[in-house]
This record gives structure tokens, C-alpha cells and sequence, in this order.
């Protein structure tokens, strides 16, 4: 399964060079409301960050845990998007194609993967 950034991101950008697969980025077009306090014009311009589903493995294969999540300052920012249910055999597949060059640990899988 993907991550997912809530609305609850406060767009600092820790975990970007965190992804191991690239998969978090700034959307500076899209807009969404902020539970923070900012005028109208602030949020419009707002970046916000995404992680894309296609390049998201939950750090299966690198990591015991998401990096996007451990390094995030907000709680249960970073969560499991229920719109992309993968296994860890997926995930697995998913990161050794992403990651051709890379030595991929099929051990390093978090509690949070849904089989």
C-alpha cells in the first residue's frame, strides 16, 4: 500500500530526501485546505507535498520503518493510503524495479504493510 501525506502537513519538506524511490515531491499547483491559520492568498499558493503512489514501496526493502513518517514533525502524517492496497510481494517487486542497481532487503518490511 502507498502513503499518503494528510492535511495535516505543515509542507517542511523533511522528508524528501528521505525517499529511498523519490516518491515524495512538491505540488506547488495543488491546493488544499490547511488546518493552520493563513489568509486565503497564503494558502492558495500553499506547496503541498505528495507522495506518488506509483513509486511509494513504504520503504519495504530499505527500511524497517517509512522514512517519510519517522522523520515527519507532525503525528500520523504520513499514512497508509487505503486507495493502494499492495502485499509485501508487490512492494517487493515494485522496489527491485525501481531500484535496479540497488541491494534490496526482502527482510526490511514494517509491521504496516497490509497482506
Amino acid at each position: 500500500m502507498a502513503l499518503l501525506i494528510t492535511d495535516e502537513c505543515i509542507s517542511c519538506g523533511a522528508c524528501l530526501p528521505e525517499c529511498p524511490n523519490e516518491g515524495d515531491f512538491r505540488n506547488s499547483q495543488a491546493t488544499r485546505k490547511r488546518r493552520a491559520i493563513m489568509s486565503a492568498t497564503a494558502r492558495e499558493s500553499a506547496i503541498v507535498l505528495i507522495i506518488t503512489h506509483d513509486r511509494c514501496t513504504e520503504c519495504v526493502g530499505h527500511f524497517d520503518e517509512p522514512q517519510c513518517a519517522a522523520v515527519c514533525p507532525v503525528d500520523n502524517c504520513c499514512i497508509a493510503d487505503p486507495l493502494y492496497p499492495e502485499t509485501t510481494e508487490a512492494l517487493l517487486e515494485k522496489v527491485t524495479a525501481l531500484n535496479p542497481d540497488k541491494t534490496i532487503d526482502p527482510t526490511k518490511i514494517w509491521s504496516g504493510v497490509r497482506n
